[in-house]
């Protein structure tokens, strides 16, 4: 989530201001220490950090980045290697955040002179006047410097998110993604997470659909990480959830000391909730800021979902239509359900994109469209066809193609594919066009595994259901010619799930037990 040099944001510590001594006098170390005591700035105290030598100033600048002044002696162990130090620490490690005042015992104008013009320091003071008049004025300017350019350097990189993530957010392909993303892009924002796998900010997302009661978890870090899939409400506490409800009934955001809760509705009925437990007030990004993110994430929210809407009733027509295909020829409409989900394992095994994933599910379910055209007589047969029968009834694959084939939709383009070739076979001896191999589109080659798959184990008016182990027989036989080894090995890799999927749709009527209440 964005660059993790300090050029491009600061880090801010809510609790405290970090201060780094670098010098190999303890003297000093004492002196500022003392001074120091008991001195607050905006309500937080100071962390005194000593270094002793170039050495120690670096590996405490690795571990602490947060640091937000540096008194550093110029002379330290030798001439100029305070200068040379300042330089590393801007040019290098590109901390630019990081405000650093130069100290030295000798009075030496050219030195000074060199210093403040061509490094970037914030300060060159003598030690005696530092340590007696100065110091205060000298840390209270530096910090309110410091505190500014994180500010700065916080909003550019909030505006960047935002920029940045505008289109990406519009272009996630599922709703649990699109929420999950979200709250990745604002824990970036709002707690300065690098990046979600080693994020640890409280915070959960969670999604309610039209027909749900309850917003379930879909996205979680820190303590809510177990608690995936949860309603909302038994993960926070009542305090929170007081919070998320308020935000519920504003259809908004808000934030508290230390709490940002965002509501994400849709003219669908899907809703959104995100909950983040916040590093304390969140002041290293202006609110105007947030106002912009939130107002993104609501309307790529209510665009994702109107398109899954429109997906979802593309998805229900294509069912219907493959339901009266079947239903002509006395078969259930299970059968165009069972295609699609096997067709999608199929699919996502084999290695396909989320996008044909999608095309293949949605498009296979309307795979015998063609068969509209074939009369009844021939269709419902329950007798073994005759030559010129089973002729006509091959048709069906060319009838469906060329009624589907003018369509600009991906998916009818889709369906199209299917229709036409999810009879051919992998030796080149099935129809219409006798294609061989990676000739057959992998749309053709995998509806065909499904179909056949499904189909033999189904009661069909011209034959009883295959036993299971007759089934698979035949695919380790037709291995290589009838179907594609590699789909053969997927089918039986993942045959678990192809069984539930023919169990959960099975087309047999199960007796309903009335409820006794």
């Amino acid at each position: 989530m964005g660059d993790s040099g300090c050029s491009i944001k600061g880090f801010y510590n809510n609790e405290r201001w970090k201060i780094l001594i670098v010098d190999d006098d303890n003297f000093v170390h004492v002196m500022i220490r003392e001074i120091m005591k008991n001195y607050k700035f905006e309500d937080k105290p100071f962390e005194i950090l000593d270094a002793y030598s170039n050495v120690e100033a670096l590996n405490i600048l690795v571990e602490n980045k947060d640091i937000a002044l540096i008194f550093l002696d110029v002379f330290i162990q030798d001439e100029n290697i305070g200068l040379k130090l300042t330089k590393y620490i801007r040019e290098v490690i590109g901390n630019r955040a990081t405000r650093i005042v130069l100290m030295t015992s000798n009075d030496n104008n050219r030195l000074q002179e060199e210093a403040i013009l061509n490094y970037d320091i914030n300060g060159y003071e003598e030690k005696t006047e530092l340590l007696s008049k100065k110091l205060h004025t000298i840390v209270v300017s530096s910090l309110r410097s410091y505190r500014d350019i994180i500010h700065i350097n916080n909003n550019k990189r909030a505006m960047e998110e935002v920029v940045a993530s505008s289109s990406e957010l519009f272009e996630k392909d599922s709703l649990k993604k699109f929420i999950s993303s979200s709250l990745c892009y604002l824990n970036s924002i709002i707690n300065l997470c690098e990046e979600k796998e080693s994020c640890n900010s409280n915070s959960i997302a969670a999604i309610r659909s039209f027909d749900e009661k309850y917003f379930s978890i879909v996205s979680a870090y820190g303590k809510y990480t177990e608690d995936m899939n949860k309603r909302i409400m038994d993960s926070l506490s009542k305090k929170d959830f007081l919070l998320v409800k308020k935000a519920f009934r504003m259809k908004d955001h808000i934030i508290t000391s230390n709490r940002y809760i965002s509501y994400y509705g849709s003219s669908s009925g899907i809703e959104g909730i995100i909950f983040i437990e916040t590093n304390g007030a969140v002041e290293h990004v202006d609110v105007e800021l947030l106002n912009v993110f939130h107002k993104n994430i609501t309307a790529a929210f209510e665009s994702l979902c109107l398109n899954k809407e429109i997906e979802e009733t593309q998805r229900e027509i294509l069912y219907i239509l493959g339901e009266v295909t079947e239903a002509r020829s006395e078969e259930t409409g299970n059968h165009v359900k069972r295609v699609s989900k096997y067709s999608k394992i199929l699919a996502e095994k084999y290695g396909l994109s989320n996008r044909d994933i999608m095309l293949i599910t949605m498009a296979s379910p309307i795979h015998d469209i063609g068969k509209v055209a074939i009369p009844d007589d021939i269709l419902m047969k329950p007798a073994k066809l005759t030559p010129k029968e089973f002729e006509i009834v091959k048709t069906h694959t060319t009838i469906g193609y060329n009624i589907l084939k003018a369509s600009n939709r991906d998916v009818i383009k889709s369906a199209a594919i299917i229709a036409h070739e999810h009879h051919e076979r992998y030796d080149g001896k099935g129809y219409p066009q006798g294609l061989k191999g990676e000739e057959i589109h992998i749309f053709g080659r995998i509806a065909c595994v499904a179909d056949v798959f499904d189909a033999l184990g189904s009661p069909r008016v011209y034959k009883k259901a295959w036993i299971m182990e007759d089934t698979l027989e035949y695919f380790r036989q037709e291995r290589g010619k009838h179907f594609d080894p590699k789909l053969v090995d997927i089918l039986f890799d993942n045959l678990d799930e192809f069984i539930q999927i023919k169990e959960k749709f099975s087309d047999e009527i199960k007796p309903q037990i009335k409820d006794c209440k």
